[in-house]
């Protein structure tokens, strides 16, 4: 027994040898080439080895090499891929990105069956994993796939129920009394909306459902006049739903303009208001200028009284300077006069000197005002010149300025104008639009109430002949479900039969290429 173990033992050392090195010549034959079977083999050898997350990486890379050849898949490659990916799934069973990729590609090839099942599969895994939300996923996968699955939506409500989701629970009910009332089972329409109204009392529509369901159940209302009631019905309301729905949007669409133009007059009228402010400002401003330009006329024209009073006494002080200075020449011509025959004494040179000295003295004086006075004056002028140059410019700046208000007031009121005559109008249309939409609502209630009068005399013309036929169809329906099931097992068995098949095949395989190899070896040895 020992020797059988160790044997054993020495072989699967032996293979796991072998297998590894032809794992290293596959990859040195791959380098960094996308040879998909290549990687297909590697991820198989991983696999015998055990490794499953580096056989699910060789599995990924042979995915990535199929699928970078940038053109359709044919159906050749389609089956390669599809059995990549449940081989990905052996390793990785709960593997949602390469589930969802199955699916694809078998609603691709039109297998709707066996996405059904791949989705149907991972939604019972989760929920014996108790991940009830993710199955609920899968199981509304499903519905997109195949709406008439009444297994999977009563599995689904139980799962809702646990989830304590009992309006998504409701919907899944509702959705299987829908399913029982268009094939005419009624009985089983009736059952599933009662279960629906239990989770959702609150919705009158299952409540109606529920109530027409037992009248025709009760004999009291033809299905075939309720069919074709509810087609019509439902064929004007789809109109009647698609004008309002088309009314709606164009009254969306005025009052976006609407919005839009009520913002565009807040903004207009918000520029204006402080282009305004602005012009103000500046009229407030020059007003300011103005005023202190006249003040400063005022000074300088004081100034200039001030300077005329004090030229006024310069001119008098002249004036007596030269009644002074001509009495003393008179003065000296006198005694030149009375001194013609006398000798000049000293006294009288000295006061000639000093008589010439004032004159002298005087007539300085006399040019050192005149030029004052004249320096003066000339400053005066020119800044009086000046300030008038500034009053003049300032005059025709505020001019301007008022030219502008003026202007940009009229563009305000124009403006003003023409917003409030768009915003009429938007009004206008959206007044008849809703008179419009109320026209059609009140035509939408004119046919209901034709409908339901409809309705009621067909279920007065209805006459006790329908059990016979409904025990009749609902017998029909239960062996055509049954033999459904039926097949889907049988398929199920099949496939798994084949995929046993398709292992065995492989692991013989296997087994007698190591077996060879060991041989070999065997034989070198």
């Amino acid at each position: 027994m020992i020797a059988q173990h160790q044997e054993h033992k020495l072989f699967q050392g032996i293979t796991e040898k072998l297998t590894r090195q032809k794992i290293r010549k596959c990859r040195q034959r791959l380098g960094n080439g996308h040879d998909m079977e290549l990687h297909v083999t590697v991820a198989q050898l991983y696999q015998h080895l055990g490794e499953d997350s580096l056989a699910l990486e060789s599995y990924q890379l042979a995915v990535k090499s199929l699928l970078l050849q940038g053109m359709p898949l044919t159906p050749a490659d389609s089956d390669h891929l599809i059995k990549i990916y449940k081989r990905i799934l052996e390793c990785s069973p709960l593997n949602e990105e390469v589930a969802e990729k199955l699916g694809q590609e078998y609603l691709r090839r039109g297998w709707i069956y066996r996405a059904v099942e791949l989705h149907t599969l991972f939604a019972e895994r989760y929920a014996r994993k108790g991940d009830y939300q993710k199955a609920t996923q899968h199981y509304e996968t499903v519905f997109t796939i195949e709406p008439g699955s009444i297994s999977a939506r009563t599995t689904c409500a139980l799962l809702y129920c646990q989830l304590r989701d009992y309006e998504n629970a409701a919907r899944q009910y509702e959705q299987i009394g829908k399913i029982y009332f268009e094939h005419q089972r009624f009985d089983g329409a009736v059952e599933y909306y009662q279960q629906a109204v239990m989770l959702s009392p609150e919705t009158p529509a299952l409540r109606e459902r529920l109530q027409l369901a037992q009248q025709i159940v009760a004999g009291k209302v033809p299905p075939q006049a309720y069919l074709q009631i509810g087609k019509e019905s439902a064929q004007q309301a789809s109109i009647l739903q698609r004008s309002l729905a088309e009314k709606e949007q164009v009254e969306r669409e005025l009052r976006r303009n609407i919005a839009m133009l009520k913002q565009r007059y807040e903004q207009a009228t918000t520029v204006k208001n402080e282009q305004l402010r602005t012009t103000q400002k500046r009229l407030d401003e020059l007003s300011a200028y103005v005023a202190v330009t006249k003040d400063s006329l005022a000074q300088i024209a004081s100034e200039k009284q001030r300077l005329e009073a004090q030229l006024a006494q310069e001119a008098s002080y002249k004036q007596e300077l030269e009644h002074k200075l001509a009495k003393l020449c008179a003065l000296e011509l006198c005694d030149c006069e009375s001194g013609d025959v006398k000798t000049a004494s000293p006294a009288h040179r000295e006061r000639s000197r000093r008589l010439d000295a004032v004159t002298a003295r005087l007539h300085t004086e006399k040019g050192r005002l005149e030029d004052a006075l004249h320096a003066k004056l000339d400053q005066v002028n020119q800044r009086e010149e000046g300030l008038r140059r500034d009053l003049q410019t300032q005059t025709s700046r505020g001019s301007a300025l008022e030219h502008q208000l003026q202007h940009v007031l009229e563009e305000h009121a124009a403006m003003e104008q023409r917003l409030q005559g768009q915003l009429h109008e938007s009004l206008q249309r959206e007044h008849a639009l809703q008179n419009q939409v109320k026209s059609l609502i009140v035509q939408h209630e004119q046919v209901l109430a034709y409908m339901t009068d409809e309705k009621r005399v067909y279920e007065e013309k209805y006459q006790h002949a329908q059990a016979g036929r409904n025990q009749a169809e609902t017998d029909s329906i239960s062996t055509l479900e049954r033999l459904n099931g039926e097949l889907s097992r049988q398929s199920r068995m099949d496939q798994m039969l084949s995929d046993q098949f398709r292992m065995s095949v492989d692991e013989i395989r296997h087994l007698l290429y190591f077996q060879e190899e060991e041989i070999h070896k065997l034989e070198q040895l």
